[in-house]
């Protein structure tokens, strides 16, 4: 149910604007809406920080420095949160764009150590998850190229592919043990 509520909040987020030509920072650009990005990504950040934890924890072994990597994307984001962002291009708007994309590249980062893992510990609900994962990459850097920049739909679907990929894998994880 979680997952469906971080979807639904990234979609009252983004449509907050134009989804095609602005993004989440354009949309935290607007006064009236900036407390409301801030408190979003702050409930993702924590909220997927957990589940990244939570999923790790279910595995037998992974490498060390995944818990400071979790930490360190985490820290990226809430930085990129709270640096102001606007058209100029001074320094805290650089900030906030290069801790924004650092974290979201490195949770990517996350996710595929996740996924390498998975299909070495539990290949049978790596069969049946991975797809989601890979696919929506694929699909990720599609619309990437095609529209020239991270735009709002972009945005969409880097939440809605994770949201999945996350989904499927704790339902499996709850069949296998309820097994």
């Amino acid at each position: 149910m979680s997952y469906f509520i971080i979807i639904f909040l990234t979609l009252l987020v983004t449509t907050r604007r134009d989804i095609m030509y602005e993004n989440i920072t354009g949309v935290s650009a607007l006064p009236q809406y900036r407390a409301l990005v801030v408190i979003y990504i702050l409930v993702c950040t924590f909220y997927f920080m957990y589940q990244m934890f939570s999923h790790f924890r279910h595995l037998h072994t992974y490498p060390r420095y995944v818990p400071y990597l979790i930490f360190l994307t985490a820290l990226f984001m809430i930085m990129g949160a709270f640096s102001p962002y606007d058209n100029q291009l001074n320094f805290m708007s650089q900030v906030h764009v290069w801790c924004s994309m650092l974290a979201s590249c490195l949770f990517l980062i996350i996710l595929q150590i996740y996924t390498y893992r998975l299909s070495i510990e539990s290949p049978d609900i790596y069969l049946h998850t991975h797809s989601i994962f890979h696919v929506g990459l694929q699909m990720l850097a599609i619309l990437f190229l095609v529209c020239g920049r991270v735009n709002g739909l972009i945005e969409l679907l880097y939440v809605v592919m994770i949201c999945t990929y996350l989904f499927l894998i704790d339902r499996h994880q709850k069949n296998k043990l309820g097994k």
